[in-house]
């Protein structure tokens, strides 16, 4: 287990949780979520674009990565008109890499990624829930699997479910496709808790009082 990757990634989510609380002495206005949960990895096998979705919604689990402490930290800012911005941090281990087929050899390559993606809300057009926020979002980032570093751009899909104003669940599923060709493209999915910090009751998420 590399605890180096799981020191990085706590130390991103405490710098940005201080960020927070700096902007928000600055800016009551301003509304922030952090969350932490797991993350699954899927090492993408086929190359064209039919094979790719084949891929993403098959169903299968057989060659999914959720190995070590496979943790994931973000935090999110909204910025304005359903647009805010997310940066995440997270860790796994791949023992089923490119090409693999059920009853294969493992492998044992460490997985670090960082991203910065422009999330779009959904209740825009489908209209404000109090507890339900569907979004899009792009964006690109770094990973780093086993020796091979890679810059990508991605893009996907998630949900948040609010229990209350403050805490709910998180979860968000998307592809990363690497500027070299490195055998390296993934899917991932992830699911954790969703915290709003410096939250008020006389504003909203969406910035509209």
């Amino acid at each position: 287990m590399n605890y180096r990757i799981y020191k990085k990634i706590l130390l991103i989510f405490s710098i940005l949780f201080l960020m927070n609380h700096t902007l928000y002495s600055q800016d009551e206005d301003n509304m922030w979520v952090v969350g932490i949960g797991v993350n699954v990895v899927d090492i993408r096998t086929p190359d064209d674009i039919v094979g790719i979705f084949k891929d993403y919604a098959n169903g299968t689990i057989e060659d999914l990565n959720m190995n070590g402490g496979f943790v994931r930290a973000f935090a999110g800012r909204y910025i304005k008109n359903g647009i805010s911005v997310q940066i995440s941090a997270s860790a796994n281990t791949i023992k089923k890499g490119f090409r693999y087929n059920n009853g294969d050899p493992l492998i044992d390559d460490s997985f670090f990624a960082m991203d910065a993606k422009l999330k779009y809300d959904l209740n825009r057009f489908f209209g404000e829930t109090a507890w339900f926020d569907p979004f899009v979002l792009a964006g690109g980032g770094y990973s780093k699997i086993g020796d091979t570093n890679n810059y990508n751009v991605a893009a996907g899909w998630g949900f948040n479910l609010w229990f209350s104003r403050t805490v709910g669940v998180n979860f968000q599923s998307d592809y990363n496709h690497h500027f070299e060709s490195t055998a390296t493209d993934y899917f991932q999915h992830s699911i954790g808790l969703v915290f709003r910090l410096n939250s008020s009751p006389r504003f909203k998420w969406k910035g509209k009082r």
